[in-house]
């Protein structure tokens, strides 16, 4: 899934929460390291601005071997053992205010195990190089992609609408 598409979904399911932006900061933490090495990237050249809107994620994958500093990241964001680390601590009361945020990771890790084929996660890192291979991807053409773009992409459109209707209902009550 895309790093947005699990702010959206988490930002969906959980917008009554008092944390609702802890959720949604930490749905999208694991791909946080994929903002800063493209901003790497384009300082030195890599490729420009209007080639990143046609970069796709096969090809942006390609830069991660070449730093290391990246990889290292992407693995232990995206691995349960580092996720599990972390929400036993926030179990403990000194740090119970960051549960939210580790939740919101916890839910990214879930969803990319649902939608990642053949790139799929070492979610075991770095004590296994274990993956959870996927039926389908988000991204992969060769596993349902397209499928699943039209479906997520509808239902994310659909809640969209049900959330704007709901904020114009709200307002309009109000005045």
């Amino acid at each position: 899934m895309f790093t947005f598409h699990h702010g959206f979904w988490l930002y969906f399911f959980s917008r009554r929460h008092p944390q609702v932006w802890q959720f949604v900061a930490g749905s999208m933490l694991p791909d946080y390291v994929y903002l800063v090495l493209m901003a790497v990237l384009l300082a030195r050249g890599e490729f420009g601005w209007r080639e990143l809107f046609r970069l796709s994620p096969t090809t942006f994958m390609t830069f991660l071997p070449q730093y290391p500093w990246a990889l290292h990241a992407d693995l232990a964001g995206h691995s349960a053992v580092f996720w599990g680390a972390a929400f036993a601590v926030s179990l403990l009361p000194p740090f119970s205010r960051g549960q939210a945020f580790v939740v919101g990771w916890g839910t990214h890790i879930l969803l990319d195990g649902l939608t990642h084929a053949a790139h799929a996660n070492l979610f075991l890192y770095p004590l296994s190089l274990l993956a959870a291979h996927s039926p389908v991807s988000y991204w992969e053409p060769a596993y349902l992609a397209r499928e699943f773009k039209l479906v997520n992409g509808t239902l994310m459109g659909l809640t969209a609408a049900y959330l704007i209707y709901h904020w114009w209902k709200k307002r309009r009550e109000r005045n």
